[in-house]
């Protein structure tokens, strides 16, 4: 993809753009929920810089997927990150995520093998398999593990073969940084049906949607408070 091509697309997505984002939060911008990990660069830095970083990504990460977004008051561009769900599932295997057997399988957790994915539970169904905590931690494995795999120099910076793209360019102050995004959605239920309202302190707890969105950890937590007290 030649910077020409990329700089016409950039200037395409972002002249139909009219609305100013307010500079409160980053994560508060409107995304595809799909996306589970934002990367922003420095404001006001260099188009080509950009431009440079997107053609790695998708070059050296061919699973990777890329929503890109401008902050207009802000002059900051972000990247909205994630990965097919094959690729997914290779990195839970890659960072030995536990996950739960079939009970046909003989139940309770192992850590995931992608080469044994048909023993674990709930694998079919990739919306609910990871939680969202498991998602971004493979996402941000996934992002950290991209190579370099030829030399390179920008800004006056240079990028050595299997150096890590990610990490060297937060270092050199390239990128910005790396967070993981929340699903506002779900964030609002669990809002409502568990943090708000005092009375479901004695009230049974959304356990499952907890252990959905922040994993088996914190549910285990709340569990124990529950009957605590």
């Amino acid at each position: 993809m030649s910077y020409v091509l990329v700089d016409s697309l950039f200037r395409r997505k972002f002249n139909n753009l009219s609305s100013a984002i307010t500079n409160r939060l980053w994560l508060n911008a409107h995304t595809n929920y799909e996306c589970d990990v934002l990367l922003t660069f420095p404001a006001r830095i260099d188009d080509y810089v950009i431009i440079w970083f997107l053609e790695q990504l998708l070059q050296l990460a061919p699973d990777i997927r890329i929503s890109i977004k401008y902050h207009f008051t802000t002059g900051v561009y972000g990247f909205y990150l994630t990965f097919t769900y094959e690729r997914l599932l290779k990195g839970a295997h890659d960072i030995q995520l536990e996950k739960p057997i079939k009970q046909e399988f003989g139940g309770g957790y192992k850590i995931f093998i992608f080469d044994e994915l048909e023993f674990y539970e709930g694998v079919e169904n990739e919306d609910k398999f990871f939680t969202s905590q498991e998602r971004q931690s493979i996402v941000r494995h996934l992002l950290f593990s991209i190579r370099i795999i030829h030399k390179h120099e920008i800004n006056g910076i240079k990028f050595k073969v299997d150096q890590s793209l990610i990490q060297r360019g937060l270092e050199k102050k390239l990128i910005r940084q790396v967070l993981p995004l929340h699903n506002k959605e779900i964030l609002s239920h669990l809002r409502e049906t568990w943090v708000w309202p005092r009375k479901c302190f004695f009230t049974r707890q959304p356990i499952e949607d907890i252990r959905q969105y922040f994993g088996v950890k914190i549910a285990l937590y709340f569990c124990w408070i529950r009957y605590s007290f």
